[in-house]
């Protein structure tokens, strides 16, 4: 037990001592009866936030946190057996654990708790208790959820250091990532669309249209990727405008005039748009001169991203999500019967399979999308601006390239192996462990299932 969480014990079980039997009866009976509407209380204190409004209204969550909230009420007002304070603090512990993952601040938590507060003593004066009673057992009351509240907020606190710890780590280490490799990679990105670009507007059909550079490998890494390198730079900045001003203007202005005959215009447009992409080279030229060129902090056996930077990226994707509207996948990875592999072929074999298949994801990711060991021979594969349709199609690519690539060991053997694939598609939940436990369950239905597939999180229902 650490030493907060020890203060907090004895403070709590002192307040227990001291409070008197019928106290204890009141507040047990008040959490018993009135808990559904102290709850709606509480809730909508914290709706009346358009930041908690927009955390809250998933229905799953809803749902869920409201019936929580009840029981927190029923088992804060009515435990008074000093063996479940352990216990008790474990579990404002947990809450603002939750409540710093999906980012519902204590502020707002504060406020409901303060209506709370007053619900309970305007329930209380509705009794046919005196004045003087009344008073003892609101006071009783808002003592335990002061200790409640600072339990979680010691929490809440512990976890967004570590948040801000590892976002800063993941930062580190994507500017540690061989820049001069990484440059010449968008460099070839942003010329492969400039050239799909000039066919289209050379061969332009009244049903062709241009993909938009936003959509393209290079426009996803720099929404994606390229604000962990040095945050939101001026560069950065710089390359986004120019991009919406292709694509939101320039593009489909070039596409009306070279269909409708005018392709005098319509070059000209063109010529624009090239000028465009000439100044997004330069600010990424920019932009990765203020990098470093080093290696560091991946994953010893396959240097794709470590776990430890999965909550940072998940976290930026939902928030980018949720201001975007589109969505974004989460597909995890594993190995069919790795143990076999380990004892049958040895160790050393089993290394150069996980290798072999880190290459393969890697190389099978789009430029934006963010590919990591989450341990053993699981691997997460985040795919961004990504809907289910479309990572079940890719997932199943990856599940037939892993099946027909075979992995090339020593005196000429090979390795035939297949994996299994969990998919689920962010939903609007605000925890990204929901996304994490929903892509787990489809990857346990695919081992389940005869393994060699792929599962995703929500199946069509029969018809």
């Amino acid at each position: 037990m650490t030493a907060p969480d020890a203060v907090l014990v004895q403070l709590w079980a002192q307040h227990i001592a001291q409070t008197d039997a019928p106290i204890r009866q009141a507040l047990t009976a008040l959490g018993q009866h009135h808990s559904a509407q102290l709850a709606d209380a509480f809730y909508r204190a914290m709706l009346a936030d358009p930041q908690a409004g927009a955390l809250l209204t998933h229905d799953d969550v809803n749902t869920r946190l409201h019936s929580s909230m009840q029981r927190w009420i029923t088992q804060t007002l009515g435990s008074w057996d000093t063996a479940q304070v352990p216990a008790l603090v474990a579990l404002q512990r947990h809450i603002g654990q939750v409540h710093a993952r999906i980012n519902v601040g204590m502020e707002l938590v504060v406020r409901g708790a303060r209506q709370l507060k007053h619900d309970i003593v305007q329930t209380l004066l509705r009794t046919d208790m005196d004045t003087a009673q009344v008073l003892r057992t609101a006071m009783a009351a808002h003592e335990l959820i002061d200790l409640a509240l600072e339990a979680m907020t010691i929490q809440y606190k512990e976890s967004r250091d570590l948040a801000t710890r590892t976002d800063e780590a993941y930062r580190s280490l994507a500017s540690s990532v061989n820049m001069s490799l990484e440059r010449e990679r968008q460099r070839t990105a942003l010329l492969d669309w400039q050239s799909q670009f000039l066919q289209k507007v050379m061969m332009m059909h009244p049903d062709d249209e241009v993909t938009r550079l936003g959509q393209s490998s290079f426009g996803l890494w720099v929404q994606h990727k390229a604000n962990a390198f040095n945050g939101s730079s001026d560069e950065r900045e710089s390359i986004l405008s120019a991009m919406r001003r292709i694509d939101a203007d320039l593009l489909p202005r070039c596409e009306d005039e070279l269909t409708g005959q005018t392709d005098e215009l319509g070059r000209q447009t063109a010529r624009h748009v090239l000028t465009e992409v000439q100044q997004i080279r330069y600010f990424t030229d920019s932009m990765f001169e203020h990098l470093v060129d080093m290696e560091s902090g991946r994953d010893a056996l396959t240097q794709l991203l470590n776990r430890r930077y999965l909550p940072a990226v998940l976290g930026r994707e939902l928030e980018l999500s949720r201001r975007s509207g589109h969505p974004f996948s989460l597909m995890l990875v594993d190995v069919d019967h790795f143990k076999h592999i380990n004892d049958h072929y040895g160790h050393s074999c089993g290394d150069r399979a996980l290798q072999h298949l880190a290459a393969l994801l890697s190389n099978t990711a789009r430029s934006g999308d963010f590919v990591f060991r989450f341990g053993g021979e699981e691997f997460i594969i985040v795919s961004v601006e990504m809907p289910a349709l479309q990572a079940l199609h890719e997932a199943e690519k990856i599940r037939k390239a892993v099946e027909n690539d075979p992995v090339l060991l020593p005196e000429g053997r090979q390795l035939h192996m297949t994996v299994s694939i969990g998919v689920a598609t962010y939903d609007g939940h605000p925890d990204y462990q929901h996304l994490i436990e929903q892509a787990d369950q489809a990857l346990y239905a695919a081992k389940s299932e005869g393994r060699n597939r792929v599962v995703p999180s929500q199946r069509p229902q029969p018809t």
